[in-house]
């Protein structure tokens, strides 16, 4: 059964949230002069899935041992996928950020902080050769 852990954006969501309701703001301001306003309402409505569909929903670490990062949307993004035996070592970056060093690289992911030492624990459990450094700088 694939196990699944909860993403945690952090600041990013507020951020994206923000640039929308700017770019919705606008809109209604171009509304009100009624002046080509179908491309700005195909560039808002593009905007925002943009936004979520580059906005991650979950990790989940599957039976097959990949770790696949899911998105809300498929519109222009790709699940991707990191094999759990590339992966190298595991650093707690900060209280919800992880590091994953891999034989090609790293990669940083943002974790549910109450999910980080479960999601360290089941990836550990399945490469016991990964070595985790549990300190928070």
């Amino acid at each position: 059964m694939d196990k699944k852990f909860k993403a945690d954006n952090g600041l990013g969501n507020l951020f994206w949230g923000a640039l929308a309701l700017v770019l919705l703001v606008i809109i209604v301001y171009k509304f009100s002069e009624w002046s080509n306003i179908w491309s700005y309402v195909l560039y808002f409505v593009f905007t925002i899935l943009f936004i979520m569909s580059t906005t991650i929903k979950e990790y989940v670490i599957t039976e097959l041992n990949f770790l696949e990062i899911h998105f809300v949307l498929k519109f222009l993004t790709k699940n991707k996928r990191i094999p759990v035996g590339d992966i190298l070592g595991i650093k707690k970056q900060k209280k919800n950020q992880l590091r994953l060093d891999l034989v090609r690289g790293f990669e940083v992911i943002r974790v549910k902080q109450s999910d980080i030492d479960a999601m360290i624990d089941e990836l550990t459990d399945r490469n016991p050769r990964i070595k985790v450094v549990r300190e928070v700088d």
